[in-house]
């Protein structure tokens, strides 16, 4: 562990910050309406973020995922250098808590 970038990220405000196999360092963050799971961050910036509805499943997501594919739970957007697109798992119908 980056004991330098983890006491960065976490003084910058992201929360539950881990390592995650492929996909770098990854923490949550609240936003305006939903929770970031941003992944691939550095001092720099990050690479994308998955918007969760609610913290809670944000926190599962986060603590869950072993890093193959999307990480799990009702994330609803995908946003980054992958482009945007919603949860292939999830309908359209998802409604922001």
């Amino acid at each position: 562990m980056d004991q330098g970038l983890f006491d960065f990220l976490t003084n910058e405000g992201y929360f539950d910050v881990r390592e995650i196999p492929g996909h770098g360092y990854c923490g949550l963050h609240r936003m305006m309406f939903t929770v970031g799971l941003f992944v691939m961050m550095d001092r720099g910036g990050y690479d994308g973020r998955y918007c969760y509805p609610d913290l809670r499943s944000a926190i599962d997501g986060i603590r869950e995922w072993d890093g193959v594919g999307h990480p799990p739970g009702p994330w609803i957007k995908y946003k980054g250098s992958k482009g945007d697109f919603g949860n292939p798992r999830e309908n359209d119908e998802i409604k922001i808590a």
